[in-house]
């Protein structure tokens, strides 16, 4: 009697199909981190079809479209950072050994661009070519732009399949963190292993150096807050109106909802389109406002959702300028609230909560405090964290142990950014902070005779321990006030250009070398600077580590110092050599070896167009 047969449900065949060795080549570029997911979301596609032909399409289709958008060809996004040093080095080596082969420019510019997009990296653009092969055949440029690939593609997968949440792993995935706290260790140590020595013998290691900069962490939210207080000081005393803004993005640049829900509206946008998207949209709001005579300072803070999309914060300070149209109105806050909320609703308009949620503004009543107690938690939690850390959707976000280190919320905050290349604090109008910077590297007998203007910012910028505090508010007062225009500054930064001989070649840098004062026509007030130069540190058990990278240019190691003129190396003459008789096979083989040193054969070894006769033989 022959059996009945037994027909499985559905949703039992099409996990059998996606997990069979069959369908194994399509998921084998995906991470084992991802494959659960990738296959239930491949399976909610399917589930409406029950016959084969047509569900095995739909997975198919489904996972060759996910894997084109979030894994990069030619790479491994389950790799660590030892094998990304392979590959670049791998990357490297075959750029070196095509380009021998390279007829033409154009061929040559052809195998960069294939190289490149093997590896999902966009071939960089320099008006010589000479700037782009010199980039291309370093190892070191395709570690950092391997590094900066798979972190933000991995990071963008995990958005997408919703790792990143409050109910998971808040603004950034655990990988990201611990990938960022791994490269702050490796950077840390090889600060300290560095030393360096200036034109007055003193050695430092640039650790030492980096903790008397913004680098460290308190001296960054110190200024921030310092700067804050000083446009806050200047709005009291102009009678300047102040408002809170939090501005968010629409409904398809977030992954997740406010209730931990996936969003179907999802377009698959990463933080970065997100906060490019942010930055346009507030640059055509600026533009209004300044046609509309409403002229307004302060400061913007990015920080991220808990799924990762990021919002804005804004301290803004407003009032009326020379150019304002609409005397009558005497609420000039509320004028510029309703051109925001214009800009802010203008995408994806009629989408629900749009006019709830993307533009949020509270008016700073003078009469309850402080402005900057608006902003100074949001400083606070993203730069070294707070008591209680909490999201925007009010959810409470708690430090986590994995293994022997500790995933806390502001290096959560920290890796996010740091990811995505997202600026967290902005200044909005106001003077720039570089002039003041560099007057804090001027000496008091240099502004002796000084203007009054350049005397009055110089002695605004000066911290005494103890003693006297800087004061941003006297700074912005001598430059002319919080919108001053960058053409009528009082005073502003003195540049110089000049060729110097960096890794890729001559490149031309611009440097600060003090400060003039509009007053003053000609004078260049010459702020302090040493020449630093990296020398060998010696280890614990007595070894000599050599130091043999350039020391990279902070704001305390810039060298003003005239660059000695390069010699040229003197010609020398080759010797008449002829070229060897050798078959292609053979040609082929030196010229693989000189290129493993990366090196040319002299004389040049030049391949026949035809093949072997061997080859060609039938």
């Amino acid at each position: 009697m022959q059996s009945k047969k037994v027909l499985l449900p559905s949703h039992v065949r099409h996990e059998a199909f996606l997990r069979s060795s069959h369908f194994a080549p399509e998921l084998a570029r995906i991470p084992f981190k991802w494959r659960n997911r990738v296959i239930a979301a491949a399976m909610a596609k399917m589930a409406w079809s029950s016959w084969y032909k047509v569900y095995e399409s739909i997975a198919a289709t489904f996972i060759r479209d996910f894997t084109d958008q979030y894994v990069p060809a030619g790479v491994d996004l389950s790799q660590n950072d030892a094998d990304i040093v392979a590959t670049a080095e791998r990357a490297a080596a075959d750029v070196t050994k095509m380009l021998w082969g390279a007829t033409s420019e154009k061929h040559a510019t052809q195998i960069m661009e294939t190289e490149c997009a093997e590896y999902g990296i966009e071939l960089p653009e320099f008006e010589k070519q000479a700037d782009v092969i010199a980039r291309l055949v370093d190892a070191r440029w395709w570690r950092a732009q391997l590094r900066k690939t798979v972190k933000r593609a991995f990071e963008a997968g995990n958005i997408k399949l919703g790792y990143v949440n409050y109910r998971g792993e808040p603004y950034a995935s655990n990988d990201a963190v611990r990938s960022r706290l791994a490269q702050n260790r490796r950077n840390a140590a090889a600060l300290a292993a560095t030393l360096v020595q200036n034109d007055n013998g003193q050695q430092f290691s640039i650790a030492e150096l980096a903790e008397k900069t913004t680098a460290n962490k308190s001296i960054r939210r110190g200024e921030l807050m310092l700067r804050i207080n000083g446009f806050e000081q200047i709005a009291r005393e102009c009678n300047d109106q102040g408002i809170f803004v939090t501005w968010t993005c629409p409904s398809r640049f977030h992954a997740v909802q406010h209730n931990g829900k996936a969003n179907d509206k999802f377009d698959g946008s990463t933080p970065r389109e997100a906060n490019a998207y942010l930055g346009k949209v507030t640059a055509l709001c600026r533009s209004a406002l300044a046609r509309r005579g409403i002229g307004l300072y302060g400061f913007r803070i990015a920080e991220p959702h808990h799924d990762g999309c990021p919002h804005w914060h804004l301290l803004l300070f407003v009032r009326p300028t020379g150019k304002f149209k609409t005397l009558h109105v005497q609420d000039v806050a509320g004028r510029a609230i309703r051109i925001m909320k214009r800009y802010a609703w203008r995408a994806d308009r009629g989408e629900p909560g749009a006019f709830k949620r993307r533009l949020d503004v509270k008016r700073i009543d003078w009469s309850k405090g402080s402005a900057a107690g608006y902003i100074a938690k949001y400083v606070a939690k993203n730069i070294d964290g707070v008591a209680e850390h909490k999201t925007k959707e009010g959810y409470v976000v708690v430090p986590e142990t994995d293994g022997d280190i500790e995933l806390t919320p502001s290096a959560r905050v920290e890796s996010w950014a740091a990811c995505w290349g997202i600026r967290q604090f902005q200044q909005w109008g106001g003077a720039p902070v570089t002039v003041w910077r560099e007057l804090r590297r001027i000496k008091e007998a240099m502004v002796t005779e000084a203007p009054a203007a350049m005397r009055r910012a110089w002695d605004a910028v000066q911290k005494i321990d103890g003693e006297k505090r800087a004061c941003w508010a006297e700074y912005l007062r001598a430059q002319g006030g919080a919108l001053v225009p960058r053409k009528e500054l009082a005073i502003t930064l003195a540049k110089d250009e000049k060729t110097v001989i960096g890794r890729y070649g001559e490149t031309q840098r611009i440097t600060p070398y003090g400060v003039r004062c509009a007053s003053l026509i000609g004078v260049v007030f010459k702020s302090v600077r040493h020449t630093w130069t990296p020398v060998t540190s010696t280890g614990a058990g007595g070894i000599a580590v050599g130091v043999g990278v350039a020391v990279p240019r902070t704001r305390v190691n810039n060298c003003t110092q005239p660059v000695p003129a390069v010699q040229p190396t003197p010609w020398i003459e080759r010797p008449d050599t002829a070229l060897p008789d050798l078959p292609d096979w053979a040609k082929t083989q030196i010229i693989d070896a000189w290129a493993a040193l990366r090196a040319c054969p002299f004389p040049r070894l030049i391949l026949t167009s035809q093949p072997p006769a061997e080859e060609s033989a039938t």
